[in-house]
């Protein structure tokens, strides 16, 4: 087995902090906020005042909507990362190329084929690939409403709305359509989910990074002996007779 790698770059040192980033985002901000919201909803379920049960079901809006919103913040802190990233990659390895522009104005599938052509591996082969693809299409949903994203994310995703209850007598509920970003109902256990996505994803970017190193120490030699037997991803180089990166 020959790992692959690609032509280090000073953007993969500058990318080095992103999972801490991200990480520190979730820890100290989001649950918090959450876990606040939740503790004023149960409060407000225990009081027996009449007023209490109407402020409980603004509160519960209220979170739905702080779940959406951090959504979209995280998808817009991963874009941002990896734009930035794919940018410095650019200005080093095609300097003097207008690549800038077509990574400035990409849209998600034009920055799949940017990381593909700067990187030579396309994102769709890191295991991250399908929680950042949801994620992209969460942030989308949650930016501009209904909609194509939305359409997708009901088709993949029914956790994100909260099953319909059963009608009493068998009644049955208008033929309408109830998967709709309005009643959009993110599970924390999703937003930790997409975390841990874009950590996977940088942890491997780094992974790759030190196995491009061309003079390693040894003590780097030994670590990535270890890694490549304990982790769950080793890409590989592509074999000249196949033309394309083993998975």
């Amino acid at each position: 087995m020959t790992p692959f790698r690609w032509q280090n770059c000073y953007a993969d040192v500058a990318a080095s902090r992103h999972d801490r980033t991200i990480r520190s985002y979730l820890d100290e901000v989001i649950l918090p906020a959450l876990i606040s919201l939740d503790r004023r909803i149960d409060d407000l379920g225990r009081n027996k005042e009449p007023w209490a049960a109407f402020e409980k079901g603004d509160i519960e809006d209220v979170l739905r909507e702080t779940k959406m919103a951090f959504a979209l913040a995280m998808q817009s802190i991963w874009e941002r990362q990896l734009r930035s990233y794919l940018l410095g990659c650019a200005r080093e390895l095609r300097p003097g190329e207008p690549v800038d522009k077509r990574i400035e104005g990409a849209d998600w599938k034009g920055l799949r084929k940017l990381f593909s052509e700067l990187r030579g591996i396309g994102l769709e082969a890191f295991p991250s690939f399908e929680a950042l693809d949801t994620l992209q299409l969460l942030g989308n949903a949650c930016r501009h409403g209904d909609g194509a994203s939305a359409v997708e994310l009901s088709r993949r995703c029914a956790d994100l709305w909260r099953p319909i209850p059963p009608m009493p007598f068998g009644d049955q509920l208008p033929q309408v359509n109830l998967q709709t970003v309005g009643a959009m109902d993110v599970p924390i256990e999703r937003l930790c989910g997409f975390v841990d996505a874009i950590v996977e994803f940088w942890e491997d970017a780094e992974y790759i990074y030190n196995e491009s190193i061309q003079s390693k120490h040894p003590s780097l030699e030994s670590r990535l002996a270890r890694e490549r037997a304990e982790r769950k991803w080793v890409p590989q180089a592509a074999r000249t007779e196949a033309g394309g990166h083993g998975e």
